[in-house]
Protein backbone atom coordinates (compact mmCIF):
# COMPACT_ATOMS: atom_id res chain seq x y z
CA UNK A 1 0.00 0.00 0.00
CA UNK A 2 1.02 3.49 -0.85
CA UNK A 3 2.12 5.60 2.58
CA UNK A 4 2.32 8.83 3.07
CA UNK A 5 3.71 10.84 6.56
CA UNK A 6 2.41 14.16 7.93
CA UNK A 7 4.43 15.89 10.31
CA UNK A 8 3.62 18.73 12.10
CA UNK A 9 6.61 19.77 14.09
CA UNK A 10 5.52 22.51 15.37
CA UNK A 11 2.45 20.69 17.40
CA UNK A 12 4.94 17.58 18.54
CA UNK A 13 1.90 15.27 16.31
CA UNK A 14 2.20 12.96 13.11
CA UNK A 15 -0.28 11.10 10.87
CA UNK A 16 0.72 7.72 8.80
CA UNK A 17 -2.08 8.23 5.29
CA UNK A 18 -2.47 4.87 3.70
CA UNK A 19 -4.38 5.15 0.69
CA UNK A 20 -5.29 8.45 1.71
CA UNK A 21 -6.86 7.37 5.06
CA UNK A 22 -5.40 8.02 8.43
CA UNK A 23 -4.26 5.24 9.39
CA UNK A 24 -2.10 5.73 12.93
CA UNK A 25 -1.18 9.09 14.64
CA UNK A 26 1.74 9.88 16.66
CA UNK A 27 2.14 11.95 19.69
CA UNK A 28 5.26 13.39 21.31
CA UNK A 29 5.11 14.57 25.01
CA UNK A 30 7.22 15.72 27.62
CA UNK A 31 6.84 13.23 30.11
CA UNK A 32 7.53 9.69 30.53
CA UNK A 33 8.71 7.94 27.43
CA UNK A 34 9.27 4.89 26.42
CA UNK A 35 13.40 4.29 26.12
CA UNK A 36 14.08 7.23 28.76
CA UNK A 37 16.60 6.40 31.02
CA UNK A 38 16.88 7.66 34.42
CA UNK A 39 18.88 6.88 37.66
CA UNK A 40 16.07 6.57 40.19
CA UNK A 41 15.93 5.56 44.01
CA UNK A 42 14.44 2.70 45.02
CA UNK A 43 11.69 3.88 47.30
CA UNK A 44 9.31 1.13 48.13
CA UNK A 45 9.48 -2.42 48.04
CA UNK A 46 6.94 -5.00 48.01
CA UNK A 47 8.56 -8.83 48.89
CA UNK A 48 4.83 -10.33 48.69
CA UNK A 49 5.07 -9.90 44.65
CA UNK A 50 8.63 -9.41 44.35
CA UNK A 51 8.48 -5.66 42.86
CA UNK A 52 9.72 -2.08 43.64
CA UNK A 53 8.70 1.23 43.12
CA UNK A 54 11.08 3.82 41.71
CA UNK A 55 11.46 6.76 42.23
CA UNK A 56 12.71 9.03 39.40
CA UNK A 57 12.59 12.20 40.04
CA UNK A 58 11.54 15.18 43.02
CA UNK A 59 8.00 14.95 41.24
CA UNK A 60 5.99 13.20 39.08
CA UNK A 61 5.20 9.28 39.68
CA UNK A 62 7.37 6.78 40.50
CA UNK A 63 7.92 3.70 38.24
CA UNK A 64 7.42 0.25 38.99
CA UNK A 65 9.69 -2.80 38.39
CA UNK A 66 9.15 -6.11 38.66
CA UNK A 67 12.34 -9.16 39.81
CA UNK A 68 11.65 -10.07 35.88
CA UNK A 69 13.56 -6.97 34.75
CA UNK A 70 16.33 -6.90 37.01
CA UNK A 71 17.73 -9.99 36.39
CA UNK A 72 21.63 -8.45 35.47
CA UNK A 73 22.34 -6.96 39.25
CA UNK A 74 21.57 -10.39 40.88
CA UNK A 75 24.42 -10.90 43.14
CA UNK A 76 24.40 -14.78 42.86
CA UNK A 77 22.28 -17.09 40.17
CA UNK A 78 20.05 -18.27 43.52
CA UNK A 79 18.96 -14.82 44.25
CA UNK A 80 15.42 -15.24 43.72
CA UNK A 81 13.46 -12.41 45.88
CA UNK A 82 13.75 -9.10 45.52
CA UNK A 83 15.39 -7.89 49.00
CA UNK A 84 18.37 -10.16 47.74
CA UNK A 85 18.69 -7.41 44.71
CA UNK A 86 17.42 -4.21 45.77
CA UNK A 87 17.31 -2.36 49.04
CA UNK A 88 15.70 0.78 50.24
CA UNK A 89 17.22 4.48 49.00
CA UNK A 90 19.47 2.23 46.81
CA UNK A 91 20.20 3.78 43.22
CA UNK A 92 19.86 2.27 40.08
CA UNK A 93 19.47 2.72 36.65
CA UNK A 94 16.22 2.21 34.80
CA UNK A 95 14.62 2.41 31.46
CA UNK A 96 11.05 3.05 30.71
CA UNK A 97 9.20 0.30 29.21
CA UNK A 98 5.70 1.71 29.12
CA UNK A 99 4.40 4.72 29.74
CA UNK A 100 2.50 5.50 32.51
CA UNK A 101 -1.51 5.74 32.76
CA UNK A 102 -3.74 7.62 34.01
CA UNK A 103 -3.21 6.29 37.49
CA UNK A 104 -0.45 4.55 37.18
CA UNK A 105 3.30 4.87 37.14
CA UNK A 106 5.66 3.68 34.24
CA UNK A 107 7.11 0.36 33.78
CA UNK A 108 10.77 0.02 34.48
CA UNK A 109 13.72 -2.45 33.38
CA UNK A 110 17.20 -2.40 34.41
CA UNK A 111 17.76 -4.01 30.97
CA UNK A 112 19.11 -1.13 28.89
CA UNK A 113 19.09 -1.25 25.45
CA UNK A 114 19.63 1.67 22.89
CA UNK A 115 18.18 1.43 19.33
CA UNK A 116 18.59 2.69 16.09
CA UNK A 117 17.57 2.14 12.91
CA UNK A 118 19.12 -1.14 11.92
CA UNK A 119 20.84 -2.58 15.50
CA UNK A 120 20.03 -2.67 19.06
CA UNK A 121 22.55 -2.23 21.70
CA UNK A 122 21.80 -4.26 24.68
CA UNK A 123 25.13 -2.72 27.08
CA UNK A 124 24.07 -5.02 30.22
CA UNK A 125 23.36 -8.99 28.27
CA UNK A 126 25.63 -10.86 25.85
CA UNK A 127 23.27 -12.01 23.74
CA UNK A 128 23.09 -11.98 20.04
CA UNK A 129 19.90 -11.91 18.45
CA UNK A 130 17.74 -11.67 14.55
CA UNK A 131 14.79 -9.86 13.89
CA UNK A 132 11.99 -12.62 13.90
CA UNK A 133 10.57 -10.31 11.11
CA UNK A 134 13.71 -11.90 9.03
CA UNK A 135 12.54 -15.08 7.41
CA UNK A 136 15.20 -15.90 4.79
CA UNK A 137 17.38 -18.46 6.15
CA UNK A 138 20.76 -17.13 4.14
CA UNK A 139 19.83 -13.68 5.34
CA UNK A 140 19.65 -14.82 8.61
CA UNK A 141 22.69 -16.89 8.82
CA UNK A 142 24.56 -13.54 7.13
CA UNK A 143 23.22 -11.18 9.65
CA UNK A 144 24.11 -13.33 12.54
CA UNK A 145 27.74 -14.04 11.93
CA UNK A 146 27.84 -10.44 11.44
CA UNK A 147 26.67 -9.68 14.83
CA UNK A 148 29.33 -11.91 16.03
CA UNK A 149 31.97 -10.20 14.32
CA UNK A 150 30.94 -6.96 15.32
CA UNK A 151 29.86 -7.63 19.00
CA UNK A 152 31.41 -5.59 21.93
CA UNK A 153 32.94 -7.38 24.86
CA UNK A 154 30.23 -8.07 26.97
CA UNK A 155 27.01 -6.11 25.04
CA UNK A 156 24.63 -7.46 23.04
CA UNK A 157 23.34 -7.55 19.74
CA UNK A 158 20.04 -7.71 17.99
CA UNK A 159 19.55 -7.14 14.52
CA UNK A 160 16.99 -5.16 13.20
CA UNK A 161 14.42 -6.25 10.07
CA UNK A 162 15.92 -3.00 8.35
CA UNK A 163 19.13 -4.35 8.32
CA UNK A 164 17.82 -6.90 5.56
CA UNK A 165 19.89 -6.47 2.79
CA UNK A 166 22.20 -3.57 4.09
CA UNK A 167 25.98 -3.61 3.87
CA UNK A 168 27.97 -4.31 6.52
CA UNK A 169 29.45 -0.94 6.50
CA UNK A 170 26.65 0.61 7.26
CA UNK A 171 25.88 -1.29 10.29
CA UNK A 172 29.24 -1.05 11.74
CA UNK A 173 28.95 2.68 11.45
CA UNK A 174 25.64 2.35 13.56
CA UNK A 175 27.19 0.22 15.91
CA UNK A 176 29.75 2.47 16.56
CA UNK A 177 26.77 5.41 17.09
CA UNK A 178 25.51 3.09 19.16
CA UNK A 179 28.41 2.52 21.35
CA UNK A 180 29.71 6.62 21.30
CA UNK A 181 25.70 7.30 22.81
CA UNK A 182 26.10 4.60 25.69
CA UNK A 183 29.71 6.27 26.44
CA UNK A 184 27.91 9.44 26.41
CA UNK A 185 25.16 7.94 29.23
CA UNK A 186 27.77 6.41 31.54
CA UNK A 187 29.61 10.08 31.59
CA UNK A 188 26.41 11.64 31.94
CA UNK A 189 25.23 8.72 34.59
CA UNK A 190 28.34 9.70 36.83
CA UNK A 191 28.14 13.21 36.87
CA UNK A 192 24.38 13.87 37.48
CA UNK A 193 22.74 14.21 40.79
CA UNK A 194 20.13 11.80 41.40
CA UNK A 195 16.88 11.03 41.06
CA UNK A 196 17.40 12.60 37.59
CA UNK A 197 16.47 12.25 33.88
CA UNK A 198 19.62 11.06 32.34
CA UNK A 199 18.77 10.48 28.65
CA UNK A 200 15.52 11.67 26.41
CA UNK A 201 14.02 9.44 23.91
CA UNK A 202 14.36 11.27 20.42
CA UNK A 203 12.29 13.74 19.22
CA UNK A 204 9.29 13.50 16.32
CA UNK A 205 11.25 13.38 13.25
CA UNK A 206 13.99 10.70 14.87
CA UNK A 207 11.04 8.61 15.91
CA UNK A 208 9.13 8.85 12.52
CA UNK A 209 12.32 7.92 10.22
CA UNK A 210 13.95 5.46 12.88
CA UNK A 211 10.09 3.48 13.58
CA UNK A 212 8.13 4.51 10.95
CA UNK A 213 9.60 5.45 7.39
CA UNK A 214 9.37 2.27 5.26
CA UNK A 215 10.11 1.48 1.19
CA UNK A 216 6.85 1.82 0.77
CA UNK A 217 6.73 5.43 1.96
CA UNK A 218 5.96 7.34 -1.23
CA UNK A 219 5.72 11.13 0.57
CA UNK A 220 6.71 12.78 3.32
CA UNK A 221 5.21 16.17 4.41
CA UNK A 222 6.24 18.37 7.25
CA UNK A 223 5.46 22.07 8.19
CA UNK A 224 8.93 23.06 9.55
CA UNK A 225 12.02 24.26 7.36
CA UNK A 226 14.81 22.96 9.79
CA UNK A 227 12.74 19.63 10.15
CA UNK A 228 13.24 19.41 6.46
CA UNK A 229 16.93 19.74 6.11
CA UNK A 230 16.77 17.02 8.91
CA UNK A 231 14.16 14.63 7.01
CA UNK A 232 16.50 15.89 3.79
CA UNK A 233 19.94 14.82 6.23
CA UNK A 234 18.13 11.27 6.25
CA UNK A 235 17.35 10.55 3.32
CA UNK A 236 20.49 11.28 1.80
CA UNK A 237 22.31 9.26 4.14
CA UNK A 238 20.22 5.68 3.42
CA UNK A 239 20.05 6.74 -0.57
CA UNK A 240 22.56 4.19 -1.66
CA UNK A 241 21.04 1.15 1.10
CA UNK A 242 17.54 1.62 0.03
CA UNK A 243 15.04 2.73 -3.07
CA UNK A 244 13.71 6.11 -2.31
CA UNK A 245 14.64 7.69 -5.08
CA UNK A 246 10.55 8.03 -6.20
CA UNK A 247 10.11 9.58 -2.35
CA UNK A 248 8.90 13.08 -2.32
CA UNK A 249 9.62 15.28 0.49
CA UNK A 250 7.60 18.39 0.46
CA UNK A 251 7.50 21.62 3.28
CA UNK A 252 4.13 22.75 3.77
CA UNK A 253 3.92 26.45 3.84
CA UNK A 254 0.34 27.27 4.00
CA UNK A 255 -1.23 29.52 6.49
CA UNK A 256 -3.23 27.81 8.04
CA UNK A 257 -2.33 24.60 10.08
CA UNK A 258 -0.82 21.44 8.29
CA UNK A 259 -3.32 19.00 10.75
CA UNK A 260 -6.17 20.95 9.20
CA UNK A 261 -5.63 20.96 5.97
CA UNK A 262 -5.05 17.39 6.07
CA UNK A 263 -8.04 16.64 8.56
CA UNK A 264 -5.95 15.08 11.51
CA UNK A 265 -7.06 17.51 13.93
CA UNK A 266 -11.11 16.44 12.85
CA UNK A 267 -9.65 12.56 12.77
CA UNK A 268 -8.40 12.89 16.83
CA UNK A 269 -11.54 14.56 17.42
CA UNK A 270 -13.49 11.59 15.94
CA UNK A 271 -11.66 9.11 17.83
CA UNK A 272 -11.89 10.51 21.03
CA UNK A 273 -15.37 10.45 21.11
CA UNK A 274 -17.69 6.96 22.49
CA UNK A 275 -19.73 6.07 19.24
CA UNK A 276 -18.59 5.24 16.20
CA UNK A 277 -21.11 5.08 12.82
CA UNK A 278 -20.45 2.04 10.63
CA UNK A 279 -20.55 3.00 7.09
CA UNK A 280 -23.17 0.69 6.18
CA UNK A 281 -25.44 1.20 8.93
CA UNK A 282 -24.93 0.30 13.29
CA UNK A 283 -22.60 1.46 15.32
CA UNK A 284 -20.27 0.73 17.88
CA UNK A 285 -19.94 1.65 20.90
CA UNK A 286 -16.12 2.24 22.94
CA UNK A 287 -16.08 2.24 27.04
CA UNK A 288 -12.53 2.69 27.65
CA UNK A 289 -11.66 1.91 31.26
CA UNK A 290 -8.15 1.86 33.63
CA UNK A 291 -7.91 -2.29 33.92
CA UNK A 292 -10.17 -2.99 29.68
CA UNK A 293 -11.47 -1.34 26.93
CA UNK A 294 -14.91 -2.55 26.33
CA UNK A 295 -16.70 -2.38 22.83
CA UNK A 296 -20.62 -3.45 22.18
CA UNK A 297 -21.64 -3.37 18.70
CA UNK A 298 -25.11 -2.69 17.98
CA UNK A 299 -27.25 -3.38 14.24
CA UNK A 300 -28.94 0.25 14.99
CA UNK A 301 -31.11 0.84 11.49
CA UNK A 302 -28.93 -1.95 9.49
CA UNK A 303 -31.68 -4.13 7.45
CA UNK A 304 -30.60 -4.30 4.21
CA UNK A 305 -31.34 -8.06 3.95
CA UNK A 306 -34.63 -10.29 5.22
CA UNK A 307 -32.60 -13.29 6.26
CA UNK A 308 -31.84 -11.90 10.12
CA UNK A 309 -28.89 -14.40 10.43
CA UNK A 310 -27.45 -12.93 7.13
CA UNK A 311 -27.76 -9.46 8.62
CA UNK A 312 -26.30 -10.00 11.76
CA UNK A 313 -23.45 -11.38 10.47
CA UNK A 314 -22.95 -8.60 7.90
CA UNK A 315 -23.25 -5.82 10.40
CA UNK A 316 -20.64 -8.07 12.83
CA UNK A 317 -18.17 -8.11 9.99
CA UNK A 318 -18.26 -4.23 9.40
CA UNK A 319 -17.87 -3.57 12.60
CA UNK A 320 -14.94 -5.79 12.62
CA UNK A 321 -12.80 -3.66 10.04
CA UNK A 322 -14.33 -0.70 11.98
CA UNK A 323 -12.41 -2.10 14.98
CA UNK A 324 -9.51 -2.70 13.83
CA UNK A 325 -8.85 0.52 12.57
CA UNK A 326 -10.06 2.34 15.87
CA UNK A 327 -8.04 -0.29 17.98
CA UNK A 328 -4.58 1.25 15.65
CA UNK A 329 -5.76 5.13 15.57
CA UNK A 330 -6.82 5.30 19.31
CA UNK A 331 -4.02 3.12 20.07
CA UNK A 332 -6.00 1.20 22.62
CA UNK A 333 -3.95 -1.01 24.43
CA UNK A 334 -4.24 -3.95 27.21
CA UNK A 335 -7.13 -6.11 27.79
CA UNK A 336 -9.83 -5.67 25.10
CA UNK A 337 -13.27 -7.12 25.53
CA UNK A 338 -15.79 -7.26 22.11
CA UNK A 339 -19.65 -8.09 22.24
CA UNK A 340 -20.53 -8.65 18.57
CA UNK A 341 -24.11 -9.77 17.88
CA UNK A 342 -24.53 -12.68 19.20
CA UNK A 343 -24.73 -15.80 16.20
CA UNK A 344 -26.15 -19.04 17.02
CA UNK A 345 -24.10 -20.61 13.99
CA UNK A 346 -21.05 -22.16 14.50
CA UNK A 347 -20.07 -21.18 10.93
CA UNK A 348 -20.86 -18.14 10.97
CA UNK A 349 -18.48 -17.07 14.17
CA UNK A 350 -15.93 -18.97 12.86
CA UNK A 351 -15.96 -17.11 9.71
CA UNK A 352 -15.91 -14.03 12.05
CA UNK A 353 -12.96 -14.75 13.62
CA UNK A 354 -11.16 -16.04 11.00
CA UNK A 355 -11.67 -12.46 8.99
CA UNK A 356 -11.43 -10.30 12.22
CA UNK A 357 -8.04 -12.46 12.92
CA UNK A 358 -6.90 -11.55 9.26
CA UNK A 359 -7.42 -7.82 9.92
CA UNK A 360 -5.39 -7.85 13.16
CA UNK A 361 -2.27 -9.21 11.26
CA UNK A 362 -2.11 -5.65 9.95
CA UNK A 363 -1.82 -3.96 13.44
CA UNK A 364 2.24 -3.57 13.88
CA UNK A 365 0.88 -3.87 17.64
CA UNK A 366 0.27 -7.19 17.50
CA UNK A 367 -3.27 -8.04 18.53
CA UNK A 368 -3.92 -11.26 19.91
CA UNK A 369 -7.58 -12.82 20.17
CA UNK A 370 -7.91 -15.19 23.35
CA UNK A 371 -10.79 -17.16 23.07
CA UNK A 372 -14.60 -16.58 22.09
CA UNK A 373 -16.58 -17.07 25.70
CA UNK A 374 -19.30 -18.67 26.16
CA UNK A 375 -21.41 -15.47 26.30
CA UNK A 376 -20.15 -14.54 23.36
CA UNK A 377 -17.27 -12.73 23.87
CA UNK A 378 -14.14 -11.89 21.82
CA UNK A 379 -11.08 -11.34 24.37
CA UNK A 380 -8.19 -10.29 22.90
CA UNK A 381 -5.15 -8.21 24.09
CA UNK A 382 -3.28 -5.45 22.71
CA UNK A 383 0.94 -4.77 23.26
CA UNK A 384 1.08 -1.39 24.90
CA UNK A 385 3.07 1.62 22.67
CA UNK A 386 2.93 4.39 24.68
CA UNK A 387 -0.18 6.37 26.04
CA UNK A 388 -4.02 6.09 24.14
CA UNK A 389 -5.44 9.32 22.57
CA UNK A 390 -7.62 8.81 25.79
CA UNK A 391 -4.95 8.96 27.92
CA UNK A 392 -2.92 11.81 26.59
CA UNK A 393 -6.00 14.27 25.99
CA UNK A 394 -7.58 13.48 29.12
CA UNK A 395 -8.59 16.35 31.10
CA UNK A 396 -7.05 18.69 29.00
CA UNK A 397 -10.52 19.65 27.16
CA UNK A 398 -8.93 19.44 23.64
CA UNK A 399 -6.82 22.69 24.34
CA UNK A 400 -3.90 20.86 22.83
CA UNK A 401 -5.60 20.89 19.35
CA UNK A 402 -6.95 24.85 19.43
CA UNK A 403 -4.57 25.34 16.90
CA UNK A 404 -3.45 28.74 15.45
CA UNK A 405 -2.07 29.28 12.37
CA UNK A 406 1.11 27.64 10.81
CA UNK A 407 3.17 31.26 10.50
CA UNK A 408 1.88 31.93 14.40
CA UNK A 409 3.12 28.39 15.34
CA UNK A 410 6.94 28.92 13.84
CA UNK A 411 7.51 32.20 15.38
CA UNK A 412 6.00 30.99 18.89
CA UNK A 413 8.55 28.04 18.41
CA UNK A 414 11.36 29.85 17.48
CA UNK A 415 10.52 32.77 20.26
CA UNK A 416 10.41 29.94 22.35
CA UNK A 417 13.81 28.54 21.26
CA UNK A 418 15.18 31.26 21.70
CA UNK A 419 14.41 31.93 25.13
CA UNK A 420 15.99 28.33 25.88
CA UNK A 421 18.82 28.93 24.74
CA UNK A 422 19.21 32.77 27.16
CA UNK A 423 18.44 30.04 29.84
CA UNK A 424 21.09 28.33 28.92
CA UNK A 425 23.36 30.70 28.34
CA UNK A 426 22.70 32.53 31.84
CA UNK A 427 22.63 29.23 33.97
CA UNK A 428 26.00 27.96 32.54
CA UNK A 429 27.86 31.29 32.37
CA UNK A 430 26.49 33.17 35.06
CA UNK A 431 28.44 31.52 37.88
CA UNK A 432 31.92 31.89 36.25
CA UNK A 433 30.98 35.30 35.60
CA UNK A 434 30.09 36.13 39.10
CA UNK A 435 30.86 34.48 41.63
CA UNK A 436 33.61 36.04 43.00
CA UNK A 437 32.84 39.72 41.53
CA UNK A 438 31.97 42.44 44.03
CA UNK A 439 30.77 45.87 44.28
CA UNK A 440 33.61 48.75 44.46
CA UNK A 441 30.82 51.02 46.04
CA UNK A 442 27.65 51.06 47.90
CA UNK A 443 24.59 51.85 45.70
CA UNK A 444 21.77 52.91 47.69
CA UNK A 445 18.32 51.74 46.51
CA UNK A 446 16.53 54.68 48.03
CA UNK A 447 15.81 57.16 44.70
CA UNK A 448 16.56 54.48 42.37
CA UNK A 449 13.84 54.08 39.43
CA UNK A 450 13.89 50.88 37.26
CA UNK A 451 13.67 51.28 33.57
CA UNK A 452 11.73 49.11 31.63
CA UNK A 453 13.74 48.75 28.19
CA UNK A 454 12.40 45.75 25.81
CA UNK A 455 14.60 46.80 23.22
CA UNK A 456 17.84 46.85 25.74
CA UNK A 457 20.82 45.87 25.04
CA UNK A 458 21.56 43.53 27.91
CA UNK A 459 17.77 41.70 27.73
CA UNK A 460 19.32 39.13 25.55
CA UNK A 461 21.95 38.07 28.56
CA UNK A 462 20.03 38.80 31.52
CA UNK A 463 17.03 36.24 31.88
CA UNK A 464 14.46 36.51 34.94
CA UNK A 465 12.84 33.72 35.47
CA UNK A 466 11.84 31.81 38.78
CA UNK A 467 14.24 29.31 39.67
CA UNK A 468 17.78 31.88 38.37
CA UNK A 469 16.20 35.29 39.35
CA UNK A 470 17.90 38.59 39.53
CA UNK A 471 17.09 39.81 42.80
CA UNK A 472 17.99 43.60 42.77
CA UNK A 473 16.49 44.64 45.90
CA UNK A 474 18.37 42.16 48.11
CA UNK A 475 21.58 41.75 46.05
CA UNK A 476 23.34 39.56 48.56
CA UNK A 477 21.06 36.70 47.51
CA UNK A 478 22.53 36.18 44.30
CA UNK A 479 25.55 35.21 42.65
CA UNK A 480 27.36 39.13 42.75
CA UNK A 481 26.81 40.93 39.62
CA UNK A 482 29.58 43.81 38.71
CA UNK A 483 28.45 46.63 39.33
CA UNK A 484 28.97 48.59 35.34
CA UNK A 485 26.28 46.14 34.37
CA UNK A 486 24.27 46.75 37.60
CA UNK A 487 24.15 50.82 36.92
CA UNK A 488 23.71 50.23 33.83
CA UNK A 489 20.17 48.44 34.35
CA UNK A 490 19.29 50.93 37.22
CA UNK A 491 19.28 54.35 37.24
CA UNK A 492 20.38 56.87 39.22
CA UNK A 493 18.30 60.02 40.07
Amino acid sequence: MVKKIIISRFNNIAAIVQNNKIQEIIIINNSYQVNDIYIGIVQKIFSSINAAFIKLGKSGKSGFIHISDIKRLKKHRHANHITDILSINQVIVVQVIKEPTLHKGPRLTANINLSSRYLVLMPFCNNISVSHKIHDKNDRIYLESLAILLKPANMGILIRASAQGISANIILEDLVNLKKQWSFIEKIAVSSNFPSLIYKEEDLITKIMKDFYEENTKKIIIDSNKGFKRISYYLDKWKCITPITNIKLQLYKRSESILEQFNIKSSILEALKTRVQLSFGGHIIIDNNEALTVIDVNSGSFNQSDNSKETILRTNLYAAIEIAYQLRIRNINGVIIIDFIDMESQKDQLQLLEYFNKLLKLDNAKPQIVQLSELGLVELTRRRRGQSLQEIFNGKNHAYLNLESNYKLEDKYNRLNNKQQNNFLIHRKIKFLFFQKKFNQNILLKNKIFLMKNNYKYNNYMCIDKSNNINFIHPQKNYIIPRRLYSNVIKII
